[in-house]
């Protein structure tokens, strides 16, 4: 019994002392790296649709670590389950007629929404939230329909962003890995 034990912490030692993550080609550990990032930006302007929502699209993608975001359908699609944490980020049209309105969705249900009026300036806001995802999970912004809403954007410059990250991983690499040994012993 003795030397089960010993044999199963020096596994722990050397997988730890070595690297327990596989890297692209894969080590055959069975563990992945568990990382997600994305900060994505619009480079547009968008007004909304009279009668549905109009999932903004941030087409211009600043970083995408896992390549959860797609930029070709503003998308976000969970590869890891864990908590992440998001920001939406929307500067209203020059008009008093026109405010900017989007809303944060988790599988096509509202989160959270921004709200930004435009009287006779551009105006920012910002909302943050933290999301308990599954792996599969679809997490997209909407700009809501209305006549009046609409949102502006200046060339480059990025005044509307989509970001989010993963906090931390549902499971524990370091979890997983006990777990295995104590069906090893």
């Amino acid at each position: 019994m003795m030397y089960t034990f010993s044999a199963a912490f020096a596994a722990v030692i050397i997988l730890t002392a070595g690297n327990p993550i596989d890297d692209a080609e894969g080590s055959g550990t069975g563990f992945t790296r568990q990382r997600s990032a994305f900060t994505a930006k619009f480079t547009k302007s968008l007004d909304a649709s009279y009668y549905r929502n109009r999932r903004i699209i941030f087409n211009s993608v600043l970083n995408n670590v896992g390549d959860d975001y797609n930029p070709q359908d503003g998308r976000f699609t969970t590869s890891v389950a864990g908590t992440y944490v998001f920001t939406v980020t929307l500067m209203s049209k020059y008009s008093s007629e026109s405010s900017a309105f989007g809303c944060l969705h988790k599988n096509d249900n509202e989160q959270i929404c921004v709200w930004s009026n435009g009287n006779s300036a551009h105006e920012m806001s910002s909302n943050t939230i933290t999301l308990n995802l599954e792996e599969g999970d679809v997490v997209d912004v909407v700009l809501k329909a209305g006549r009046n809403y609409g949102i502006h954007n200046y060339g480059e410059a990025g005044y509307c962003t989509f970001t989010g990250f993963l906090l931390y991983p549902k499971e524990d690499v370091l979890e997983r890995l006990i777990n295995q040994i104590k069906v090893l012993v």
